[in-house]
């Protein structure tokens, strides 16, 4: 009996991949971690391709296919490692605690765990603060300044002289300034809506879905419920803010994906963001693994949703992390850190102590200097060389398939959380791994329906990106895929 497998030996061999299948066993689609793009299997190889893929040896039809895309090569191995540097990277974002404080007592705030609460910032220390952004972003055209950590609309007059002041600075600077506010919602005012649509603010307002599952977690500060007052604000700045405005939820043990889903398209929310808890690895508001079933499911309806909508001609919702992953693998963008902390972002804490980011605030080991002294560029490396280390470097994500187009999760939540402040939130990763593969699933569905609509996922015009995109590898990726 003749064995018509083909041996992948030298000089030929598999790159990274990822076999993925779909509720039949069956491996319809396959990602290449090197060069972060999607394959669809041919149909009569389906069946045999996830063994194949999964480090068995394929014959000479599978081979044949896996040479034709560049599966299977002779070239080495593509690594996103981003290796040593002595050059830190420009700071363009700094994130400013106004208020040191909050009317809100979130069961599950991080900053009532780090004791970051330390009370509102002078107006002397603001001034300060800009001080330092302007000299920490010399020679970047843009600058964005966030405000958050606790609740900035407790010092709303303050937040309206450093957004005057900074304007005249960046002006002289010839620096683009623009403004991140993250809030609660329950203070807004018609005033500071008509604000901050009128200058260049977008903004995140924290609210974890249906009054009955936002009550749970986010009660005032009082013990009372607070869904009122957020929906209320959060509609002042639905009709002034538009689609600079996102609404994030945080999504705990207990709360099925779906509720939240609905609750977000009934109130025309337009962009939104669905977080995974942080908390300790024994809290029973972590996500469950006996829930990980239902989150799928939900994940491929919200899908499904998106993909009706495009199909009937409208925008839809901008869902995070679906459709940030999308967009990582339309450009593509592979990514090796979770976000620019200690980077191109610091957080400023309301006595003028710099840090990794605003969820850094008031930790003594992470104080990296103050607005007045300085920064301490050592500590910034030490920390993205252990704490943030690029995810080939990183214990639990060097190891995962999806780590390109995940990188490795919150810092601080491993910071605060732990066990291990240099692995990730294990108990998230079954989560973002099934998120990370239903954007896969949708993306290639985007691709098959029309390049288009991975365009007008967006609200892009896709005639005037299509035409600015000839060379890129985005229509690379598309005619070769």
């Amino acid at each position: 009996m003749s064995d018509d497998r083909m041996p992948v030996q030298p000089p030929l061999r598999l790159r990274e991949l990822r076999a993925i299948e779909d509720s039949e066993g069956r491996c319809r689609l396959v990602y290449d971690l090197e060069r972060t793009m999607v394959f669809e299997i041919p149909e009569d190889l389906s069946e045999k391709a996830g063994e194949a893929l999964r480090g068995g040896r394929p014959d000479q039809e599978m081979s044949r296919w896996l040479l034709e895309e560049g599966l299977l090569t002779d070239r080495s191995r593509i690594s996103w490692k981003e290796g040593a540097s002595s050059v830190l990277p420009q700071i363009t974002d700094v994130s400013l605690d106004l208020s040191g404080a909050c009317n809100m007592g979130c069961v599950y705030c991080f900053e009532n765990d780090i004791g970051s609460r330390t009370g509102s910032m002078s107006e002397r220390t603001a001034m300060e603060s800009l001080d330092f952004v302007f000299r920490k972003t010399e020679g970047s055209p843009r600058i964005v300044l966030h405000f958050g950590s606790g609740e900035p609309l407790l010092r709303f007059e303050l937040l309206r002289r450093i957004v005057e002041e900074a304007g005249r600075r960046a002006e002289g600077t010839g620096q683009e300034i623009s403004y991140e506010l993250t809030t609660n919602a329950s203070l807004v005012t018609a005033e500071m809506s008509d604000y901050l649509s009128r200058h260049p603010f977008n903004v995140r307002v924290s609210c974890d879905g249906p009054a009955h599952l936002h009550n749970r977690y986010r009660p005032l500060r009082n013990g009372r419920d607070s869904y009122a007052a957020v929906e209320r604000g959060l509609g002042l700045l639905l009709s002034a803010m538009g689609d600079r405005l996102t609404v994030n939820s945080v999504i705990s043990g207990g709360t099925r994906l779906s509720q939240v889903w609905s609750w977000a398209k009934a109130k025309g929310i337009r962009r939104y963001h669905v977080i995974k808890v942080g908390a300790y690895e024994e809290q029973d508001i972590n996500l469950r693994r006996t829930e990980l079933e239902d989150f799928r499911s939900d994940l491929e309806s919200i899908c499904n949703d998106l993909f009706e909508d495009l199909e009937q001609g409208r925008t839809p919702i901008d869902y995070q992390p679906i459709t940030k992953v999308v967009r990582r693998l339309m450009i593509p963008q592979p990514i090796t850190r979770f976000c620019g902390v200690a980077g191109s972002y610091l957080g400023v804490s309301s006595k003028g102590g710099v840090y990794p980011c605003f969820r850094h605030l008031g930790i003594k080991d992470y104080d990296l200097g103050d607005v007045t002294k300085g920064v301490d560029d050592e500590k910034r490396r030490s920390f993205l060389a252990n704490e943030a280390a690029e995810v080939d470097s990183r214990p639990v994500c060097r190891e995962c398939w999806a780590r390109y187009l995940c990188g490795g999760g919150c810092y601080a939540d491993s910071t605060v959380y732990g066990p291990d402040k240099r692995k990730p939130q294990v108990q998230h990763c079954p989560f973002w791994r099934a998120e990370i593969e239903q954007a896969i699933r949708f993306y290639k569905r985007l691709l098959n329906r029309s390049p288009y609509f991975c365009l007008q996922l967006f609200g892009d015009d896709p005639d005037e990106v299509m035409e600015s995109l000839q060379d890129s590898r985005f229509l690379q990726r598309v005619n070769c895929s």
